[in-house]
């Protein structure tokens, strides 16, 4: 089951380590204002090894939380066209420019089991989750290290339990992320995200729904509707090591889910939510080849 839709970004950051572990990548010092050479240079591809764990709600507005450890290999990859393990699974380039990126991207998040839930106990167990769809960042704001950028993400949402795969519906999340890669002048890389989550009601049908087979007692059936879900606020740090052949990163996101569309569902129980990761990568292997 998936622990938060709404932290699907952080999770697969943290527990695939495409989020974070890229800044130890040495970087190239430049002057600019807005164009792409603010960007530091890291190598074209790297490999390695990771420990992360995540520890956050079972799913949007549950209740109860649960800590998920992890140990493996990572691997990025930064292509011009296609890029791997940064910033999500994997992404295609359609469009880069100074201002403008468009891209198609790949998300994944955790699963989880409703015998571990009260609320949800005797139901199905929601699967591991991964998004694929359209990403639109534009650039608000750059210089030196710091940068602003506003993400417009629309994702075609599907679970697996690996014996078959089903289409759960869409979700549309727009961002405020703000990155500065020298917080405070120190080799403390920082990121601040904001942004609201909507989704159709074939997915909140994943999460809220309860039918007749699952009424109980103290669950009464409930039909779900599509719509806001909440708002997602997330601070990161990344912190390099050993001469930046390692990096630990740790992050915490609060979501907010107050006049969410669902609020009345019986499973919909607590309207802030808060989640921690932390981890640790060991880079072994880099190309010589740098890029922006």
């Amino acid at each position: 089951m998936v622990r938060c839709l709404n932290h699907l970004v952080m999770l697969s950051g943290l527990l695939l380590l495409s989020a974070f572990i890229h800044s130890n990548a040495e970087t190239l010092e430049v002057a600019c204002l807005t164009t792409s050479s603010c960007e530091p240079e890291k190598p074209l591809w790297e490999a390695g090894l990771a420990a992360a764990v995540f520890y956050g709600p079972d799913y949007p507005a549950a209740d109860q939380s649960h800590a998920n450890p992890l140990v493996v290999p990572y691997f990025i990859y930064r292509g011009e066209v296609v890029r791997a393990g940064e910033g999500g699974l994997i992404k295609a380039q359609a469009f880069e420019d100074d201002r403008w990126q468009l891209s198609v991207s790949i998300d994944g998040a955790f699963n989880a089991d409703s015998d571990d839930n009260d609320a949800r106990q005797g139901m199905d167990d929601l699967d591991y989750l991964f998004g694929i769809g359209p990403e639109l960042n534009y650039k608000l704001y750059q210089q030196q290290q710091q940068k602003l950028e506003l993400k417009l993400q629309l994702r075609s949402v599907f679970s697996t339990d690996f014996s078959e795969l089903n289409q759960r519906g869409y979700a549309f999340e727009t961002q405020l992320r703000f990155e500065d890669r020298e917080f405070f002048g120190q080799q403390l890389k920082f990121v601040g995200t904001v942004g609201p989550v909507w989704a159709t009601d074939k997915l909140t049908r994943y999460f809220y729904q309860v039918d007749e087979r699952d009424v109980t007692a103290d669950r009464p059936r409930y039909d779900a509707s599509g719509g806001y879900m909440g708002t997602d606020v997330g601070l990161g740090f990344v912190v390099p090591m050993f001469d930046k052949k390692a990096t630990l990163f740790f992050g915490g996101r609060a979501s907010f889910h107050h006049g969410a569309a669902n609020d009345d569902s019986p499973l919909f129980l607590d309207k802030t939510t808060y989640a921690v990761g932390l981890g640790f990568a060991y880079r072994l292997f880099a190309s010589d080849q740098l890029v922006r």
